[in-house]
């Protein structure tokens, strides 16, 4: 058995203010796990998933000069389109920025989305194989330490998603419609914190108890929403977790993102106005152009 040693857990921070030193307003959320031993995968007595889903969608390297770069998608299948960088939207009319903002946003969650289910497949797969391949068990084990648990089960939940229109909402809220320096600088879109000096990230203008405060900085705007998926899966969501295996409902589920924010219920409050008036929902029922998988 392999011995991992996993200390602190990055828990997200609202950065919806465009001044960075709203970051000091932000209860800092970690949470610290003993020390666990992954063990060689279990044979579970659930059937196999029936999802055909085994490769990631091939993405679409697109570059952002100007507002008129974003594609604005009509129906529901959407292009996996991987924008290499972001820009300014702020001189656009509301209406308009909103759109833009949203259609920017969302192959990055369906991109997300879609290799999360590839990797919960295949970890679906292994743990209902009797002789796993050394690469399976590698793998397994690997997503034993991201998800931090080394129970089979928990595991394929942890690794389940939520609606696009949850994601959506905090992406707008957190950086603050993309106008936050965090996001503008280092794709970082939920106002990530880092901990790691050996790690991307972009140094904050304020301090807390006079340190420094760093945040994560990504390659690409789907490596945040990656990690953002990973922290829900891993963090102090266990409600939230166990709701969202039993509906669907994203004006129900935000009820329980109690622990994302110090706001608390009332943070939970302006994510569902904000999903209902700006009509998130509809975005739910988007799904990548299969012609790409």
């Amino acid at each position: 058995m392999i011995k991992y040693f996993l200390t602190i857990a990055i828990i997200t921070l609202s950065a919806s203010a465009l001044d960075d030193a709203y970051l000091l307003k932000v209860s800092q959320q970690v949470k610290t796990f003993d020390s666990f031993e992954l063990i060689n995968p279990t044979v579970n007595i659930h059937k196999a998933p029936k999802s055909s889903c085994t490769e990631f969608a091939r993405t679409v390297p697109r570059k952002i000069s100007k507002p008129s770069d974003i594609k604005i998608f009509k129906g529901k299948k959407i292009e996996p389109i991987n924008y290499t960088n972001t820009i300014s939207l702020n001189k656009l009319k509301v209406s308009e920025k909103k759109q833009k903002f949203f259609h920017m946003i969302l192959p990055a969650i369906l991109i997300s989305k879609q290799r999360l289910k590839v990797k919960r497949n295949r970890v679906d797969t292994i743990i209902n194989t009797l002789n796993p391949t050394a690469n399976d068990i590698a793998f397994l084990e690997k997503e034993y330490k991201t998800y931090q648990t080394t129970d089979n089960k928990e595991l394929l939940l942890r690794m389940k998603t939520h609606p696009v229109s949850i994601v959506l909402a905090q992406a707008a809220i957190e950086s603050a419609w993309g106008e936050s320096r965090f996001f503008k600088k280092g794709n970082n879109i939920f106002g990530m914190w880092s901990y790691n000096k050996n790690e991307p990230r972009i140094r904050a203008k304020g301090k807390r108890n006079g340190k420094a405060i760093y945040v994560r900085k990504y390659a690409t705007l789907i490596d945040a929403i990656d990690h953002y998926f990973e922290v829900i899966g891993r963090g102090a969501y266990k409600n939230f977790r166990k709701q969202r295996d039993i509906t669907k409902n994203p004006l129900q589920l935000v009820r329980y993102l109690v622990n994302y924010c110090e706001l608390k219920e009332k943070y939970t409050r302006k994510l569902k106005k904000f999903i209902i008036a700006n009509r998130l929902r509809k975005f739910d029922e988007c799904r990548i152009d299969k012609k790409y998988i």
